[in-house]
């Protein structure tokens, strides 16, 4: 066969492969959209018989074995988990455990095969939240699935399985970051319920490991229970770890108890930067005006960020802004740029005109401030402008 036809065939058949190839996904997409069409149209129906179930005790429409294992039936159940709330969700947890739906999702996430099957099992027993499935979730805490793991302390959390707190948290050391930071999340959710646990593990690990601790000691301060403020003192006097204190300062400031604000103060005199940095900072988040003085002084920081966080936390306080107004007259440059940039943060550009109208300060630190941002401002417009007009994304 001469070259040129072998060539023209190849060529046929790559054309025609290609042809079957895309006939083939049209076809794939269009069976695709078709069984989500059909699902969801399930999914509404079993959200009306639900709905009718929880309005009328005495509903007789049936509720089969059939529909009871359709994946349809179980996102409408879902669905409408996550609608209700008092007692129409015992109602509903009643025709949950009528029809074995648990016990089904239960068996599909202990079958260790198929992980997007037993991953939708978690994902569904997380959602429903029933107390029946408490065992089966405890046991994939150690799921060899980061995923399921998750899922595993979110449908814990949900239902709010208080021997689950300890578990959860002795994991922390353990699991990888992801995993650790959801597991944080569940426990917020279990509020100051999981204060204990969380200041039991820091005290414990915080000596050997800086990472679990770290992360506990913020989902305490997610929590924002007040009795965890000694225990915080305690840790911070105590730990020679310096990502220990920067984060048992961060829940201090979080908590926002008055209690924390001479140790915080304290610190501002720290030899570390980075623990004056979030003392500041901590110090605005409690809101009391008797942290000015030490903010003031700490305007004066030999490091940038220290005095960047001190102004930014004047400015949350009560006559903070005017204590910022009086820096920009401060000998310190460093101190008078600090104020001005907190001043323009805080929208006070109005005001800082309004005074210099009518001579009650000098603020023309914070105006040259303010029309430095709004120069940059201008020359970010103007080349967004640019990029529009030539097609180009900003």
């Amino acid at each position: 066969m001469p070259f040129d036809q072998i060539i023209r065939l190849a060529v046929l058949v790559i054309f025609s492969m290609n042809a079957v190839l895309v006939v083939g996904l049209v076809l794939l997409k269009s069976v695709h959209r078709h069984r989500m069409q059909t699902h969801n149209a399930r999914r509404q129906r079993y959200v009306g018989l639900l709905s009718r179930h929880l309005s009328y005790e005495n509903c007789t429409d049936p509720i089969t074995e059939q529909m009871a294992e359709d994946p349809a039936f179980l996102d409408a159940l879902i669905d409408m988990r996550n609608a209700i709330t008092g007692d129409e969700v015992a109602t509903l947890r009643r025709i949950v455990n009528r029809h074995g739906v648990i016990e089904r999702q239960v068996r599909r996430l202990d079958s260790g095969l198929l992980l997007g099957r037993r991953l939708r099992a978690a994902v569904a027993l997380a959602e429903i939240g029933d107390e029946t499935a408490a065992d089966a979730l405890m046991r994939h805490l150690d799921d060899r699935e980061p995923e399921i793991r998750i899922q595993a302390a979110r449908g814990l959390g949900r239902i709010r399985w208080t021997p689950a707190i300890d578990q959860i948290v002795s994991r922390f050391s353990g699991e990888i970051p992801w995993v650790r930071a959801r597991f944080s999340d569940t426990l917020v959710g279990y509020g100051t319920r999981a204060t204990a646990p969380l200041l039991a593990y820091v005290r414990v690990n915080h000596r050997f490991e800086t990472k679990g601790p770290t992360l506990a000691l913020r989902t305490i301060g997610q929590i924002q229970d007040d009795q965890a403020v000694v225990p915080l003192l305690e840790i911070l006097d105590k730990s020679s770890e310096l990502e220990i204190r920067m984060a048992t300062i961060e829940a201090l400031g979080e908590i926002a108890n008055p209690e924390a604000e001479p140790a915080l103060t304290r610190i501002l005199g720290s030899p570390e930067w980075q623990l004056r940095a979030k003392a500041a900072t901590a110090l605005g988040g409690l809101g009391d005006p008797v942290a000015i003085p030490g903010l003031l002084s700490s305007m004066r920081d030999v490091n940038w960020w220290v005095r960047r966080s001190a102004a930014a936390a004047l400015a949350r306080l009560p006559d903070g802004i005017e204590a910022l107004y009086e820096t920009l007259d401060d000998e310190d440059r460093y101190a008078r740029d600090a104020a001005a940039e907190a001043l323009a943060d805080a929208g006070e550009l109005v005001s800082a005109r309004r005074r210099i109208d009518t001579g009650e300060s000098d603020t023309e630190p914070l105006l040259m401030h303010m029309e430095s941002l709004e120069h940059m401002e201008s020359l970010e417009h103007m080349e967004s402008l640019e990029h529009m007009e030539n097609g180009v994304p900003s």
